[in-house]
């Protein structure tokens, strides 16, 4: 088989209250050429209090001026990311769509959402025919939807292995978060995690963590300790997965506002703790 180069990629959340157009001015300088792009629900604040460059009320010549912004700075989106709340909600699953459909206008065929959660077998119904709605309009637009690592019917490797077995639907496939597995989970080794699902994922956010339930301390990656980076690398090589991989930084509880020189220096030490370990040589 011939060798693929892996798509690594940056959140642009990682840039803090800067917000998106500021990430993609900056990650080039980083060595990256792919970001991971927000698609923001209308009215949302977000934690860091950036602007959102596009919301499900974006129309055309929202769409255009990012694909502007693309060109002038030479990068590329790797990933849309849609998560806009439970699914289970007809409402949310509206606004996923509308979000599917300003993906398709920029040409991205990866899109993370929000699986979501249930109280009952039949909102459990509901959901999975909601989800099965989703992957059903993607698969048209020719996209994954790619479900993150949250609580609920995703918050750990069973419950997404159940959740694949049960739609079976080629457009429904996992986004693995390697520190949300243990912010979720109390006692979880992730690479175990992510070796029984690694078949189903088809987008992963890199993000490290100091391995703790309920802690928000989410590093430049190789500062938090708990993530094995390099056995990530092996479990998802060994089923042909080139990406993206999404750099993720969400930051530690409390530490305040950072300078961007401050954001930016995450970004580049994650990066080149990435190119040491060799997420970024063709497999």
């Amino acid at each position: 088989m011939p060798r693929r180069v892996p798509v690594i990629s940056c959140l642009t959340s990682c840039y803090g209250r800067f917000g998106a157009e500021v990430a993609i001015g900056k990650v080039r300088d980083a060595g990256l050429e792919h970001v991971e792009l927000p698609i923001r629900t209308a009215g949302f604040s977000s934690r860091a209090g950036d602007l959102p460059l596009l919301t499900d009320e974006s129309g055309p010549a929202h769409v255009e001026h990012v694909r502007q912004i693309l060109a002038r700075e030479g990068v590329a989106i790797a990933s849309i990311n849609a998560i806009s709340g439970n699914p289970l909600k007809p409402d949310v699953v509206r606004i996923i769509r509308r979000k599917l459909d300003l993906a398709a206008a920029l040409g991205v065929q990866r899109v993370i959402i929000e699986a979501g959660s249930h109280e009952s077998s039949d909102e459990r119904m509901t959901l999975l025919a909601h989800l099965t709605e989703i992957a059903e309009q993607a698969h048209k637009l020719g996209q994954i939807v790619c479900c993150e690592t949250h609580r609920g019917v995703c918050g750990d490797h069973r419950s997404m292995l159940d959740l694949m077995r049960e739609i079976e639907h080629p457009a429904l496939r996992l986004n693995f978060d390697t520190a949300n597995i243990h912010y979720y989970n109390e006692n979880a080794v992730g690479e175990i995690a992510l070796a029984k699902v690694c078949q189903y994922v088809k987008a992963i956010h890199l993000k490290d963590s100091r391995g703790r339930f309920g802690d928000w301390h989410f590093p430049a990656l190789g500062r938090g300790g708990a993530v094995d980076f390099v056995r990530v690398l092996d479990i998802l090589r060994s089923v042909r997965f080139a990406g993206p991989y999404t750099i993720e930084i969400g930051g530690i509880e409390g530490e305040g506002d950072l300078s961007l020189d401050q954001y930016h220096d995450r970004v580049k030490t994650s990066v080149t703790y990435l190119r040491s370990l060799g997420y970024f040589e063709a497999s």
